[in-house]
């Protein structure tokens, strides 16, 4: 398996990229990977999270950025200030350039009206972004050794599942820790909300339960190396639930697959990556089919 070779890490200064570089700085000490601190310098927008004014001197954001990276361990990072009308088409563009196998941001946790109007840097890297994101909540605990703490996989048993398996076991073996894989039975139908009185086949039958979680053993079977430690089968929303085991686990990251839909897509069938990246109380990784985490190569057959 090949490791981790770059990883970028988006910063705007802001408490939530703070938590981000300090991820990314222990992830890529541990792969041994260059790290990549950027800030999008938005032309004619002021972040409001404490970065400097606007037509602040490039100089500036570079001193503030390379101090922010010391403080962080990463003295060695690469910094970079790139200029777009939006963040978003800053970090993609960087990230697109130095042919990035990871990039890293921060969730700053805004929820309903706020979300709506401000939008999310983060979701909108998480569908366009040229490799995998893993985004950091601005609550996420310190990083540090902490082998009890499981990077738990979701999986839907498509083949963009497969390669969150294959990156989540990747991920594990960088943090030294365990693989949980979790299969969640959504209730409801596709449209929970449009027929909430449709239920799922597990109520009607228990032993489906445990036949979903044999059909979950057979499916880590086939990734090579995954040898999961443990496997968790629930009932409901996807993106709650495993939000919820992530808390009730103490997980060190969570690992699922996205369809990356835009635009009408999205908003009819919504995402359940991103659901489940503004819940998650630790960071979540997402790959869009068909990017993998240090560019792990499946089987041609699992890969097409």
């Amino acid at each position: 398996m090949t490791p981790l070779h770059t990883v970028v890490v988006a910063v705007d200064f802001s408490t939530g990229s703070e938590a981000a570089l300090a991820c990314a700085a222990d992830l890529a000490r541990r792969a041994g990977a260059a790290l990549h601190v950027l800030h999008a310098d938005v032309l004619f927008q002021s972040s409001g999270d404490g970065a400097p004014p606007d037509g602040a001197p490039g100089g500036t954001l570079r001193l503030r950025l390379d101090r922010a990276a010391r403080d962080a361990g990463a003295p060695d990072a690469t910094i970079a200030v790139v200029r777009d009308v939006k963040a978003v088409a800053a970090i993609q563009r960087y990230a697109e350039d130095v042919d990035a196998d990871l990039l890293v941001v921060g969730t700053h946790g805004r929820t309903g009206v706020a979300r709506l109007l401000l939008g999310s840097v983060a979701e909108a890297c998480v569908a366009s972004a040229p490799c995998p994101v893993l985004t950091v909540p601005r609550t996420a605990a310190p990083v540090g050794p902490s082998p009890e703490a499981a990077v738990l996989v979701a999986v839907d048993f498509s083949d963009r599942s497969r390669s969150a398996v294959a990156a989540g076991r990747h991920l594990a073996d960088l943090y030294g820790a365990g693989l949980e894989l979790v299969h969640v039975v959504r209730d409801g139908g596709p449209y929970p909300g449009l027929a909430p009185n449709i239920l799922s086949l597990v109520d009607f039958d228990p032993a489906q339960g445990e036949a979903m979680r044999e059909r979950l053993a057979r499916f880590a079977e086939t990734v090579p190396g995954a040898a999961p430690d443990a496997l968790h089968v629930g009932l409901g929303d996807p993106s709650r639930v495993v939000a919820a085991l992530a808390a009730e686990r103490g997980a060190r990251a969570v690992a699922l697959g996205t369809h990356g839909r835009r635009g009408l897509a999205h908003a009819l069938i919504g995402s359940v990556a991103e659901a489940a990246l503004r819940r998650s109380p630790c960071p979540v990784l997402t790959l869009r089919q068909p990017h993998r985490l240090g560019r792990v190569e499946l089987p041609v057959a699992l890969a097409s």
